[in-house]
This record gives structure tokens, C-alpha cells and sequence, in this order.
């Protein structure tokens, strides 16, 4: 899909966010009341919309629809993730990517994918897929997880991907690599969990 520009992204947040309190079709009017200050005249909204659509966001129909609202729900991606040495995650949205809805497991909002950086989690199995660097991962929001899962783990303002075990007084941020310099993270204090890893788009797959 086409990118998009800066009020594109405000514009198609707000529908995915009307969307989903159970606002659908979205009107223009809900649009300006959720865009407030920002969007003081509807043909402005008109415009936005329109573009929308002819890049493929939007049905091509009367009223404001989400593509692949039926079978499939865009999720955004919200920058990198390291997966060897702990790489800042920038939370902002570059991006969306069609998702199968039926493997979604609770509300949309609480889903998000980071792409992969490195290679200490290149031997992991995640619905029989490995995480290699380039693949796109999907996380679940949450702030707690138990050993045997594979988090997004906060360490001070960096995130890494890992697999969380239980060590002698202390959590273990786990690889899972064939590299041998890929090493465990031992934390003795609490650790900071952004999200569950529940899947892995490949880089190598269908086209996004």
C-alpha cells in the first residue's frame, strides 16, 4: 500500500479507533467530533477519506469502511526491536499490516508488531516459525508473563525480545540462537514486560 501522509495517519487512526467502539460505517461527522480542534471543516475530512481509499485503506464505496474489516484487522507496526543486543523501540507507528482476525484473541488495540533486529532468537519456535532478523513480530499487550513465555522486555528505555526463565534469584532473559555469542541477560530487580510474543510474520512471506 501507498504511504501515507501525516493527516492520512491522524485521519485512519481515528476510524480504526470509532471502529472499534462499534462506530461502523464511520460518518464524517463522527470523524469530526473524534478529530476535534484539528479538523474544523468536513471537506477536509472528505479529502482525507477519499485518498484513503484510493490507496487501498478504505472500501471504495459510499460511507467509510475499513478494508478488510470482514476476515482481516490492520495492525499497526511501532518500530524495532533488537534481537541481540537491546535496541531502543521507537513507539511510533510506521506502519500497518493485515492480520487474520480469527487469530486474534481479544480486542485489536491490545496487538502490535515490532520488526526483528539480530539474530539471538533465530532457534525459537513461535507456531513453528523462528524469529529471524527482518521477520515482523506480533505481541500481545501486557505487563506480566511466566517463565516458558517469549517477551518484549523493557531494560531501562531498550526492549528485547527473549525467552523468560526462572533463574537462582533472579529472571533470565533467555536466546534462543545458534550463534554462541548470543548471551543470557540476568535481572535481579523487576523487569519491565511490554508483551507476549504470539507470532511471527516472515519476511520471506506472502507480500504485506
Amino acid at each position: 500500500m501507498l504511504n501515507l501522509t501525516p493527516k492520512e495517519k491522524i485521519t485512519l487512526q481515528a476510524i480504526r479507533n470509532l471502529v472499534a467502539h462499534g462506530i461502523q460505517p464511520v460518518r464524517l461527522e463522527n470523524l469530526k467530533t473524534k478529530l476535534g480542534s484539528n479538523s474544523k471543516y468536513l471537506s477536509s475530512i472528505q479529502r482525507h477519506t477519499d485518498s484513503l481509499k484510493k490507496k487501498g485503506y478504505l472500501e471504495n464505496t459510499r460511507g467509510i469502511f475499513l478494508k478488510y474489516l470482514s476476515s482481516m484487522v490492520q495492525i499497526p507496526v511501532v518500530g524495532n526491536v533488537s534481537c541481540g543486543q537491546p535496541l531502543l523501540a521507537i513507539e511510533n507507528i510506521d506502519a500497518y499490516i493485515p492480520f487474520d482476525a480469527s487469530k486474534i484473541n481479544g480486542r485489536v488495540s491490545d496487538y502490535f508488531f515490532l520488526k526483528a533486529s539480530g539474530n539471538s532468537m533465530n532457534n525459537t519456535d513461535i507456531n513453528k516459525k523462528t524469529i529471524d532478523d527482518g521477520d515482523y513480530i506480533l505481541v500481545k499487550k501486557q505487563p506480566n508473563a511466566i517463565p516458558g513465555n517469549r517477551v518484549v522486555a523493557l531494560i531501562g528505555d531498550e526492549a528485547t525480545i527473549k525467552l523468560l526463565k526462572k533463574g537462582d534469584g533472579c529472571l533470565v532473559l533467555q536466546p534462543e540462537s545458534t550463534d554462541p555469542n548470543n548471551k543470557p541477560i540476568y535481572l535481579f530487580n523487576d523487569v519491565q514486560i511490554q508483551g507476549i510474543v504470539v507470532d511471527v510474520v516472515k519476511k520471506g512471506g506472502k507480500k504485506l
